[in-house]
């Protein structure tokens, strides 16, 4: 008799942390967050997609994930499937960001989307990461008057493990597959081209290859549709022109949607509110 399904998570400001555990998972679909994640794979029978590139984890691995980045999650088999994760924003740590050469953002911001995500279970053992993270679990669980600064130290610790593993050498990252050249040049023209309408016909013209076959090889890819791929995009672009204090209406026609009510619904999908609400 297998173990029966919990999730434990605890929530502070700007910071979650959650360990879970399914005896029959299912597929995570397509999303982003508005913030980082921090991954830690345990078990599972699985391929983790991220922005057309495609990850097979070992026990220990980290996924790392940046606020730009789709990914998604596929399972192969009802193997039974545990994992941790860390959701943060920089403001949990923007206090012990006193000087303007360290930058722990850098790694999770600067890397070409979807690639350099997967720090090795290696690395993550050797370096001590993985020590770390079962402390940050053990004191949030604690739950004692000190333990929100205990957290926060210790979390800003594995951070500077993380810079630090990247920094000495970028290839720990990568066993994710071989990807298609055809459809990492889509993923870079749609990405610069927000603006445009863009459809499969364009892309059938613009790239040489019979839509349907495009549609089948991005998918095989990615995970994603091309259609669904490119609404993320651009209700994630519209959030930061938004930030940016855009008029609404200007924002819907610069992120290539042109009709407000299908911005509109899309936006309240993926975002969980409305436009004007997400502006207030």
């Amino acid at each position: 008799m297998g173990l029966k399904d919990y999730s434990d998570n605890y929530q502070m400001d700007y910071f979650t942390f959650d360990h879970s555990y399914k005896e029959k998972p299912s597929d995570i679909t397509t999303h982003i967050h508005d913030g980082y994640e921090l991954y830690y794979y345990i078990s599972g029978d699985l391929t983790y997609y991220i922005e057309g590139q495609a990850y097979q984890l070992e026990p220990n691995d980290i996924i790392i994930t940046n606020r730009r980045e789709l990914h998604r999650i596929v399972f192969h088999s009802e193997e039974p499937y545990e994992r941790k994760f860390i959701h943060f924003k920089p403001e949990y740590v923007s206090s012990f960001l006193q000087r303007e050469d360290f930058n722990p953002f850098h790694y999770l911001e600067k890397r070409k989307l979807g690639f350099f995500n997967k720090i090795s279970s290696e690395e993550v053992m050797s370096t001590g990461i993985a020590s770390l993270w079962n402390k940050i679990e053990e004191t949030v669980k604690g739950d004692t008057p000190e333990g929100y600064l205990m957290v926060k130290l210790l979390f800003m610790q594995m951070l500077i493990e993380i810079n630090m593993a990247y920094s000495r050498n970028k290839s720990i990252v990568t066993n994710s597959f071989d990807s298609n050249d055809k459809v990492v040049e889509i993923l870079d023209y749609i990405n610069t081209h927000m603006e445009l309408k863009i459809t499969l016909d364009l892309l059938e013209n613009m790239f040489y290859v019979n839509k349907y076959y495009l549609c089948h090889i991005f998918k095989l890819n990615t995970g994603f549709t091309v259609n669904e791929y490119i609404t993320y995009k651009r209700i994630i672009k519209a959030q930061e022109l938004l930030n940016k204090n855009m008029p609404v209406l200007e924002v819907s026609d610069a992120v290539g949607f042109g009709d407000y009510s299908n911005f509109y619904k899309a936006f309240k999908k993926i975002v969980g509110c409305s436009p004007k609400k997400y502006v207030k």
